[in-house]
Formats: structure tokens, C-alpha cells, sequence
């Protein structure tokens, strides 16, 4: 979750960062805001050493500069991922849609679906 103009919005993609020998579980969260649509990014890390959790927000050209000094560390991102895997993944729910012809329900598919637009067939039911 990231906050600015006093509103509080989802990262628009997420890049995975790899560990370094004093920091772990690194990240980069990048959003545009979405009432005054500045650029932002949102480097967070954990501290091996003083076992604190950091977060620190860059905004403009900053989140630009730090977008290029971080790129050669990213081993996944949430874009890639998504765009890799088009199956249903994380929260899931299911969907039924019914199947007419003339009035009568023909078929029912049961969909696999999660909260991003993906979806997969799971069964078919025919009626006779």
C-alpha cells in the first residue's frame, strides 16, 4: 500500500530485489498517484544487521534514478508475473455461467477466477 494527496492506493508493480549480506527482502514499489499522477517509488527492505524494517518514498526523477540503479538487482516483478502465469493464483473464487439455447439452460462451466481478470475452466456440466 502506498500513500500520497491523503489517499492510500495499490502499487502499480511490484520488483523483487535480490538480498544483499546486510539487507533482505528488498523491494521496489511503483504507482502513479491517482489524483495528481506524480511518479512515485517505494524502496522497502528489512535490516539483517539492526533488525528494523525500512521504507523510504521517492517521488519524480528520484523514482526514476532509483528505478535505474535497482534494475540490475530485480529477479521478478508482479507485471512479469502476471503476464507469465495467466492462471488464476493468490485469492481465488469460483464463477458459474449458464449456457442457453432456446431458452433452456443447455450447459453450466464452473471458472477458477482471481481478483485480477484471470480465469480457467475447472468443469462443463452438459444437460440434456
Amino acid at each position: 500500500m502506498m500513500r500520497h494527496c491523503n489517499s492510500v492506493f495499490q502499487a502499480q508493480d511490484i520488483w523483487y530485489l535480490l538480498d544483499t549480506e546486510d539487507k533482505t527482502d528488498r523491494k521496489l514499489y511503483i504507482a502513479n498517484c491517482p489524483i495528481c499522477n506524480k511518479r512515485m517509488a517505494l524502496y522497502s527492505y528489512l535490516d539483517i544487521k539492526g533488525n528494523f524494517y525500512f521504507e523510504k518514498y521517492f517521488y519524480s526523477g528520484g523514482a526514476d534514478k532509483i528505478k535505474k540503479r535497482l534494475k540490475k538487482d530485480v529477479t521478478a516483478t508482479m507485471l512479469g508475473f502476471r503476464d507469465k502465469y495467466k492462471a488464476p493464483s493468490g485469492f481465488k473464487y469460483g464463477k458459474n455461467v449458464e449456457v442457453k439455447r432456446k431458452g433452456k439452460t443447455v450447459e453450466i462451466k464452473q471458472y477458477a477466477c482471481d481478483f485480477n481478470g484471470n480465469r480457467i475452466l475447472v468443469k462443463r456440466i452438459e444437460r440434456v
